[in-house]
């Protein structure tokens, strides 16, 4: 694949999956996605094998988070929204604690990611020299961590679009 094309994918698909931090789990795989095919085909004309593998494996990781958060968001909203009648409460009740469990395995899964993505963006930085894969490292890590509170979905907000305009402006080895 072309590095340019490459680029622009990894570059969009930062800026989608950013989007949909806020909105739905399936723009972030999306641009998850998007993020994957263009990373993976500048680390393979670097031909770093370890980089490929962080790249497949930061890929499942985040294809399975933002899953377990869907699930989680919809168990939490049929609980919430159940809640208008004294009888439902119960099953509002058991409704939340359905949606303790995914949460806390997207997090995990998440939190995973992070470590994955950070040893890629260190690589990006360093190849590329654009200082931007820097910020989106830290935001991306400690985004992943703090995801169980809300500024956690605020940096990785800022995180997903760093690395979006990361790509964009980055001088990629030919």
């Amino acid at each position: 694949m072309d590095l340019e094309l490459a680029k622009v994918l990894a570059g969009v698909g930062g800026l989608v999956a950013g989007v949909g931090v806020f909105t739905s789990w399936v723009a972030v795989l999306i641009g998850a996605v998007l993020i994957y095919v263009g990373l993976s085909a500048y680390v393979e004309k670097l031909g770093d094998v370890v980089a490929r593998d962080d790249a497949v494996k930061w890929l499942l990781y985040v294809v399975f988070a933002s899953v377990a958060f869907g699930v989680a968001r919809s168990a939490t909203g049929f609980s919430l929204m159940s809640l208008h009648a004294v009888w439902a409460i119960p099953l509002a009740g058991a409704a939340l604690a359905v949606a303790v469990a995914p949460w806390a395995a997207g997090w995990i899964l998440q939190v995973a990611s992070a470590y994955r993505m950070r040893r890629l963006l260190t690589l990006l930085k360093e190849t590329t020299g654009e200082g931007l894969f820097g910020a989106a490292n830290t935001l991306y890590w400690w985004g992943s961590a703090l995801i169980i509170v809300f500024i956690g979905a605020v940096l990785l907000f800022a995180a997903y679009i760093l690395m979006g305009v990361g790509f964009l402006t980055a001088k990629l080895q030919k």
